[in-house]
């Protein structure tokens, strides 16, 4: 489903998810791991080549929008998010944007930058996660 206008909401969330594991300049296969296992939590009923679908959906989206250099994307994905969760689910999910950035052991202050807009854009002022530690240099 490449047509964002047929996007369910999982699709969103998988994107804002891409976008932070990416910020970085790349997707590692640990903040993939956690990526999937983040985004199964969201729907357990959901088979798993359907979810692994929409995360590639998601990663080759934002690939083709990281090319054009287009963000437009990005921040519309952000606010449908924010507009289909409560506040505990917005907490709920940038905890889990969280725990994506840091699987591969390295917080950059790319994804720190990502991280505060889009806690900023939920209206999300706290996360339930301790706190991660300095920031690696780029």
């Amino acid at each position: 489903m490449s047509n964002r206008d047929e996007w369910t909401e999982l699709h969103h969330l998988a994107y804002v998810y891409a976008a932070v594991a990416s910020s970085d300049g790349e997707i590692t296969n640990d903040e993939l791991d956690v990526f999937c296992e983040k985004l199964h939590q969201w729907n357990p009923e959901i088979p798993a080549d359907e979810l692994m679908q929409i995360v590639m959906t998601a990663v080759a989206a934002l690939g083709s929008d990281k090319e054009r250099q287009e963000a437009k994307n990005l921040r519309e994905s952000v606010q449908l998010v924010a507009d289909v969760l409560d506040e505990e689910g917005r907490v709920a999910a940038l905890d889990d944007l969280f725990a994506i950035a840091a699987a591969d052991g390295a917080f950059m202050p790319g994804e720190g930058n990502l991280l505060v807009e889009i806690r900023e854009a939920w209206g999300t002022g706290r996360v339930t996660r301790p706190h991660l530690g300095p920031p690696a240099t780029e």
